[in-house]
C-alpha cells in the first residue's frame, strides 16, 4: 500500500480515517479540499487545483483524502493502488 484514493460522503469519518492511515503508514496525506480551496472557502482556479494533484500523483506514496472533481477522480483511482470507499448509510452521515 503505497498510494490510497480515500472517498465517500462527508461526515462518514474517512478524513479521520485518512489521518489515522497516514500516522500508521507514514504515507503523506493530501487532503483536496486544502487544495482545491483556500482559506475563507474561496475556490482555487482549476488549473492550479489540476497541477497541484498532478503533481500528487506523480509521486511514490500519498494518501489522498476527497473527490475533487470527476476529471481528476478517474485519474487518482488509476494510479493508486488501494482504494476505500466509505459507504455508511446516509442517516449515518447526519
Amino acid at each position: 500500500m503505497k498510494k490510497v484514493a480515500m472517498l465517500g460522503n462527508a461526515g462518514g469519518g474517512k478524513s479521520t480515517l485518512s489521518k489515522r492511515l497516514s500516522d500508521i503508514t507514514g504515507l503523506p496525506l493530501h487532503v483536496l479540499d486544502k487544495i482545491k480551496y483556500q482559506s475563507g472557502g474561496a475556490e482555487v482556479p482549476y488549473e492550479e487545483y489540476k497541477h497541484t494533484h498532478e503533481k500528487i500523483l506523480a509521486t511514490d506514496r500519498w494518501i489522498i483524502d476527497g473527490f475533487g472533481c470527476m476529471e481528476t477522480v478517474w485519474l487518482r483511482l488509476n494510479e493508486a493502488d488501494s482504494r476505500v470507499f466509505v459507504a455508511l448509510p446516509l442517516y449515518v452521515h447526519f
